[in-house]
């Protein structure tokens, strides 16, 4: 599942992580995000509290967290993405050009 954040993920990870991590389900302040490969991901775990910070500084204090990495889209809770599309779609509205 694809949340309309691709433009501002790009802005606050820059286009190169952009491409080879992606945010993918959010749950009790755990922003869990996709990771192309194990040798991003070791990169990944390396950025995740200058990420975090940088989401909680543009969007909303505190509201990540935690960052949790994952290889396997499958790994992610499916429970309580509602909080995470309202935040999603307060920082990134869908537009009616998509």
């Amino acid at each position: 599942m694809r949340w309309k954040l691709w433009a501002k993920w790009e802005e606050v990870v820059g286009p190169t992580i952009a491409k080879n991590a992606e945010p993918v389900g959010f749950q009790r302040g755990v922003l869990y995000v996709w990771v192309r490969n194990s040798s991003w991901m070791q990169q990944m775990i390396f950025m995740k509290d200058p990420i975090r910070d940088t989401i909680n500084q543009k969007f909303e204090n505190n509201f990540v967290k935690y960052i949790k990495f994952t290889l396997d889209r499958r790994e992610v809770p499916t429970e309580d993405t509602s909080t995470f599309k309202e935040m999603i779609q307060k920082i990134a509205p869908e537009s009616d050009d998509d």
